[in-house]
């Protein structure tokens, strides 16, 4: 692309919260035609719909005709439902169309049926059964309720409460029985157990037979909570014992008594974010075991870890790939974690990252604003050694176009030239990136937007940049330099 070819510099402000609800119903509005129709058709296959039986239809009128008869005889004077006693007859009633006063159609009432077996509470659907009356067809429907749960007990539980356990169980009374659903309950207070120290806790369902006749009671193996007495470290070298806790939450509470508890998931967790953080530092053979000793009672834990570090890895090259605005030596010269005087330094992730900055920043100070910079080190048979390759995708060049300026919500002339007085660029410049974060921390630090005392509903000052496509490149080439004010709050202005 031409570096003439210009973008559009978008300045958003502040909205409130209404107008934020709205920029969100806009997209939603805006995506839905390109991709809402797929969704919904990926959503998975629908279980067969129950076909209503010959001979439960009146065979002078659905099995004759497809179409709605306008014979005052077909009119339907009243709808009945049998067999429900959980569900009310005014929830059944909103789900279906065939209604009383209405003429009978066949294809409704087979629609009606697909709906009611598909509420949740309901098993089986029975007819409907069609009887002629001399004030109209009545139509029949037999319920078949699911079995629901007559009452939830918790037995066995000391140090948890029956209203959390509830909570975690996500049981109800009156809601449908489901052998499954309550199998899976009985798994979360497990594993509920787990995550408050209760490590050894057994959940188990009493009384399956009672379950069939909507009674659930949870009888609990309570263990005694375990919490963390202290933390150790073997092996260690590179970095002290008081540096690693900071990256594990699995550690004693304060004064042995607030949190402090112990968790099995949460201290594997632990051992891959001390790893994480040994590869970091190029250790990337460091292996971390754990031992966990507990006092006489079981309710302390002691816990060691194993820490083999291994061989940390030296940066043996750097080279870019994909680079041919800048050359090599000038890339180079912005890089700090290379060998230098034929000594390799030590990987690091932190200075690898500020190198990756570093190139990034000089080629959006060049208009390259959509470039990428990513970093990839490649292992070598060497062990200990790496190669560390920038892998670059410039782009195109792009230089400032229409500036447009975007304030929602209490608007003045005097926001919009404060507004521009702070930004760097202009019309033809070449976008810089380093100029377009100052503007930006001038715009917050002016504070006469929501900046540092953001407060809920509203965001910070940003400026966005969005490629021109071919229609607005023409429309600014026809219009040339100009300004112009809007009703709704915007302004643009070339300079």
């Amino acid at each position: 692309m031409d570096p003439n070819f210009k973008a559009a510099v978008r300045i958003r402000f502040p909205s409130c919260r209404h107008a934020a609800r709205g920029a969100q119903f806009a997209i939603a509005m805006i995506f839905l035609p390109v991709f809402g129709f797929d969704c919904f058709a990926q959503s998975g296959s629908r279980d067969p719909i129950p076909q209503i039986p010959a001979r439960e239809r009146a065979p002078d009128i659905s099995a004759t005709t497809t179409n709605v008869d306008r014979d005052e005889s077909n009119l339907i004077a009243d709808v009945v439902f049998k067999g429900n006693k959980v569900v009310p007859d005014y929830h059944l009633t909103r789900n279906i169309g065939t209604r009383p006063g209405r003429y009978f159609d066949p294809d409704l009432l087979q629609q009606d049926v697909d709906k009611l077996w598909r509420l949740p509470a309901i098993k089986r659907v029975n007819g409907p059964f069609i009887d002629k009356t001399p004030a109209g067809l009545v139509i029949t429907f037999e319920i078949v309720e699911k079995k629901h749960i007559k009452s939830l007990e918790f037995i066995g539980n000391r140090g948890i409460t029956d209203r959390t356990l509830k909570k975690k169980s996500e049981l109800d009374v009156d809601q449908p029985l489901d052998l499954h659903e309550i199998q899976m309950a009985r798994n979360r207070i497990e594993e509920f157990y787990r995550e408050k120290g209760f490590t050894n806790t057994e959940v188990e369902i009493q009384n399956v037979e009672e379950v069939e006749n909507g009674k659930v009671v949870f009888l609990i193996h309570e263990d005694e909570q375990q919490r963390v007495w202290g933390v150790q470290f073997v092996g260690n070298t590179f970095v002290s014992d008081a540096r690693l806790k900071h990256f594990i939450e699995s550690k004693p509470g304060i004064l042995k008594v607030i949190g402090g508890v112990a968790n099995e998931q949460e201290i594997d967790q632990d051992i891959l974010r001390l790893e994480s953080y040994y590869k970091s530092f190029g250790y990337f053979n460091a292996r971390i075991g754990r031992e966990i000793s507990k006092s006489d009672d079981g309710r302390w834990l002691t816990i060691r870890y194993i820490i083999d570090e291994g061989a940390r890895y030296k940066i043996r090259n750097v080279s870019f790939a994909g680079n041919q605005t800048f050359t090599t030596d000038q890339l180079n010269s912005l890089v700090e974690l290379k060998p230098e005087n034929g000594v390799m330094p030590d990987f690091n992730v932190s200075k690898m990252n500020l190198d990756v900055v570093s190139l990034r920043d000089l080629y959006g100070s060049q208009g390259y604003i959509f470039s990428s910079v990513e970093a990839e080190p490649r292992f070598l048979e060497q062990p200990g050694s790496i190669d560390l390759v920038y892998r670059i995708e410039e782009g195109e060049q792009y230089r400032v176009g229409e500036i447009n300026l975007h304030i929602q919500g209490d608007v003045s002339v005097t926001k919009r030239e404060v507004a521009f007085n702070y930004l760097s660029l202009k019309p033809g410049d070449l976008i810089d990136s380093r100029e377009m974060r100052n503007s930006e921390r001038r715009l917050i630090a002016c504070q006469l937007f929501a900046g540092l005392d953001a407060g809920p509903g509203r965001t910070q000052p940003r400026i966005v940049v969005l490629p021109p496509d071919l229609s607005e490149i023409e429309r600014i080439a026809s219009r040339g330099s100009s300004s112009r004010e809007s009703t709704d709050g915007s302004s643009s202005r070339y300079r």
